[in-house]
This record gives structure tokens, C-alpha cells and sequence, in this order.
């Protein structure tokens, strides 16, 4: 989305590798947005395919190095590539902290970051096989937590085997939410978990800059509460951030929130 593309700068302005202690893996260059659309693909499909390999080489090679990577995004796209690498290492989980990007199959589809959460999952068109395979993540090795109650898509993803916890749940006791989504990502059987986080799981009235702004998110502790649980777990490998767009944040001030949650998180975090 144009905008997001800003996000990784903003948090780097924040101090954000300085104070995780992390080390500068580089940038993977996004395609050039173009606002041209086929109805019932995803816009920019075949330039994303490229850059959704690129992305899933580069997350591979880190995780061979047993780095903990952390991705900043760009919209949830990014998903795409985190996914594919994973799926080329064996059998993960996914936490997805967001609505329910389960569109599919509809000629409403427009951007990838729409569907995203079902192309990792096995559904729709080029992006969801690009190995030549599907599902990069199994449905019923994911868990949504943060999607609004009433979601459409809802009932569609809960039979398909994804664990869904609503908004509502995650802030009314978000340790008892984190401890849910382990219970599905811990299981035996997985090699590990990433963690999805998109910036529209706040409630807009404490992040406003986001491309899909819904009332009834979460806060910035709840926030930082259940990625510090879900991050203390030795399955966590990796986490991504997206869909904060500096566009509509003229002071930054989002940003910095937002940059602040992650650092508090990783740093509350109690690893084993």
C-alpha cells in the first residue's frame, strides 16, 4: 500500500534497532505499486509473486543463521514470502494479530493484503503455490487473534480449522488470550511459530494511521502484553509488523507507539 512503504524508516528514526539490539539484515525492495486491476486477481500478482520469493530467500537465510528475524512492512502482503519460507523448512504455526484477511475467490479482491491470511492458508490463485505446493501454513496451525466480532468471514475460517479470538477476548484478558494461541502453536508436530502483527489490531482511536481502521481494537498494553507472552515462548522465530502508514500520521506520533509496544515486548519477554 502506498504510504506503508515509510513504516520501516519512521521505526528506525524511533531507535527501534538500537534498542532491540538487533543487527541490519537489509532491504528487500517492494515492486512499484501500480493502481491497474484485473478484478478477481490480486493487484501487482505477478510482480509480487517476484518479490514474495525474494522475501522468502532472504527470511530463510536468516533463520539458517537462528536469527530471530523481525520484518517491517508494507502491508500485509509480506505475509506471502514470511510464509513460503517458512513452508520450505517443514511444519509452523502462524499468529496472526489482525482482522480476518480472509477474502478469496471474489471478484471484490483488489489487494493482496485483503487475502492474505488466505493465501498462506491454501486459498486463492498464483501467490497461494508459488513451490508449486499448498497450504505454506496448515488452517488448523493458525490462530487470529484481534479480528472484530461479527467478522464475515468468521464462520468460513473457524470451519476451515483456524482458531479465531476476537478483540473482545484478547483485551479483556490478554495473557488467558496468549495462552489460547499457544495451546494451537505449541502443539507437537510444529517446528515453530511466527508471529503476524498488523498495526489495525489497535483500536483507531489510538492508531489512527492504518489503511483499515475498525472500532473495538486493542490497546497498545494489551498489545504488548500478548506479543511479550507469545515472544517468551521457544517456538516464536520470527515476527512481522505492517499496515502502519506514516501517510496519515503528520507527527509520528503513532509511530513512536508503535515502535515503543515492540520494544517493550521483546524486552518484558521471559525466554526460556
Amino acid at each position: 500500500m502506498p504510504g506503508c512503504y515509510k513504516a520501516p524508516g519512521v521505526m528506525r528514526d524511533f531507535g527501534l534497532l538500537d534498542r532491540l539490539g538487533a543487527v541490519e539484515a537489509g532491504v528487500v525492495t517492494p515492486p512499484r505499486y501500480r493502481p491497474d486491476w484485473t478484478p478477481g486477481t490480486p493487484r501487482n500478482e505477478a510482480a509480487l509473486a517476484v518479490y514474495s520469493r525474494r522475501l522468502a530467500d532472504r527470511v530463510h537465510a536468516l533463520l539458517d543463521r537462528d536469527a530471530l528475524p523481525v520484518v517491517l512492512g508494507g502491508d500485509c502482503g509480506i505475509v506471502v514470502g514470511i510464509a513460503l519460507a517458512l513452508h520450505r523448512r517443514g511444519r509452523f504455526g502462524l499468529v496472526y494479530l489482525d482482522g480476518l484477511d480472509y477474502r478469496h475467490d471474489s471478484p471484490d479482491v483488489g489487494s493482496i493484503g485483503g487475502e492474505a491470511l488466505a493465501l498462506v492458508t491454501g486459498l486463492g490463485g498464483l501467490l497461494a503455490e508459488l513451490d508449486g505446493t499448498r497450504p505454506y501454513l496448515r488452517p488448523a496451525d493458525t490462530v487470529v487473534m484481534g479480528l472484530r466480532s461479527g467478522d464475515e468471514s468468521a464462520d468460513e475460517a473457524a470451519a476451515a480449522g483456524l482458531r479465531l479470538i476476537d478483540a473482545p477476548a484478547v483485551a479483556d484478558d490478554p495473557l488467558a488470550a496468549a495462552s489460547r494461541a499457544l495451546e494451537v502453536v505449541e502443539a507437537a508436530g510444529l517446528d515453530g511459530f511466527w508471529i503476524h502483527v498488523d498495526a489495525d489490531v489497535l483500536d483507531p482511536q489510538l492508531m489512527p494511521a492504518v489503511d483499515s481502521p475498525e472500532p473495538g481494537g486493542l490497546s497498545f498494553d494489551d498489545l504488548a502484553a500478548v506479543l511479550a507472552a507469545l515472544l517468551s515462548s521457544p517456538g516464536a522465530v520470527g515476527v512481522d509488523v505492517a499496515i502502519y502508514d506514516p501517510d496519515l500520521d503528520p507527527d509520528l506520533r503513532g509511530g513512536r507507539q508503535l515502535t515503543d509496544t515492540l520494544v517493550r515486548a521483546f524486552t518484558t519477554r521471559q525466554p526460556a
